[in-house]
């Protein structure tokens, strides 16, 4: 009898071992979920926020740095640039990557240019180079930023026809656009 029920008493201290186990298991994965769910949560706030600050922006000129630049060079660009609008008195708005992941993928996927990034009216400019080339043209810049390149040729200054390049100078309307 005695080594009945030690089988017995073994037996339900396995199974209650088990059942923790089970137990500690399944806490495990609801916890796991329960984190990913809320970095979602808090992703996608972060998205809508920044969603909202560009609509709500009445600036076409929007600057993408990074606060946490480690590389000398992006640094110097973003001192540059911000240094060049300020003095010209162009009004711009800035975001700050090391803030937004969201806007941290979208840089992942723009490999080939360099921080600070430049769009004017949704449209991806590219780096401090372009940006600057496009500000040493002869007024370009501020013609992107009045949309003046959906009526006319900025180049030659003819009536926009149809088409992609104006048919009079053969340049691209959008030149300044990249992908």
């Amino acid at each position: 009898m005695i080594r009945i029920m030690s089988q017995r008493d073994n037996s339900t201290q396995k199974l209650r071992d088990e059942i923790k186990n089970i137990s500690a298991f399944y806490i495990y994965q609801f916890w796991k979920q329960y984190k990913i769910r809320k970095t979602l949560k808090n992703t996608l706030k972060a998205f809508q926020k920044t969603m909202n600050e560009l609509k709500l922006t009445k600036t076409p000129l929007v600057i993408y740095y990074s606060s946490m630049a480690s590389n000398f060079q992006t640094r110097q660009d973003q001192l540059n640039l911000f240094n060049m609008l300020k003095v010209k008195n162009i009004e711009y708005q800035e975001f700050d990557l090391v803030d937004n992941k969201m806007v941290q993928g979208w840089v992942k996927q723009l490999n080939k240019y360099k921080l600070p990034f430049v769009t004017i009216n949704g449209i991806f400019i590219g780096g401090y180079e372009d940006f600057y080339s496009l500000f040493e043209q002869g007024g370009f810049l501020q013609r992107i930023i009045n949309k003046d390149y959906e009526m006319q040729c900025i180049n030659c200054n003819k009536q926009r026809g149809g088409g992609d390049n104006c048919p009079n100078c053969k340049w691209p309307y959008e030149f300044f656009k990249k992908e």
